[in-house]
């Protein structure tokens, strides 16, 4: 099934989760080459934390969560035509 309609079925079967669709423009550079690739997603965050966007050539599924000071955040992401998949995770501490 494709990731598109799995993206629109979520956005219409899930109103009550405090859900909100929104678009997105990523751009990335490698500094050592000079390649560019521009992404535009559809995207939609759901239950606050938890979000899913999907493009033409790439997708994305993640959460952040954020206890006190301390900022947890991951993600799987599949892009150049969904040839290249990864898995990223941050923690953050924050002093003030």
């Amino acid at each position: 099934m494709n990731i598109t309609k799995i993206l629109l079925f979520t956005m219409l079967a899930s109103p009550t989760l405090q859900a909100a669709p929104y678009i997105e423009y990523k751009s990335t550079r490698d500094l050592s080459s000079d390649k560019t690739k521009d992404y535009t997603r559809v995207g939609y965050t759901f239950l606050k934390n938890y979000y899913i966007e999907t493009g033409t050539s790439s997708a994305e599924i993640g959460y952040k969560i954020k206890i006190r000071k301390l900022t947890l955040k991951g993600k799987i992401e599949s892009k150049n035509d969904f040839n290249k998949n990864g898995l990223e995770t941050e923690i953050r501490y924050t002093f003030d």
